[in-house]
């Protein structure tokens, strides 16, 4: 594989140029294509995030209410 900055050869499954140091990149992924998400689909998203968040702040008034560090009335 040749370094594209200084054209150094390298052996194959070489990560870094044996010369310059320069990072070798044998094969470039496409970047993955932009799905746009639809409305409905984002707010049950938030939603499920809203839910664990309040069950989370749930579990911690209990856990805190246990341990006596706060007086719930």
């Amino acid at each position: 594989m040749r370094c594209a900055r200084c054209g150094t050869e390298n052996p194959q499954g070489k990560i870094v140029c044996r010369r310059c140091g320069a990072r070798l990149r044998a094969n470039r992924q496409a970047p993955a294509p932009i799905v746009r998400e639809t409305e409905q689909a984002l707010m049950i998203r938030i939603r499920h995030d809203l839910v664990g968040v309040a069950f989370a702040f749930a579990v911690a008034l209990a856990v805190g209410a246990a341990l006596g560090l706060f007086v719930i009335r």
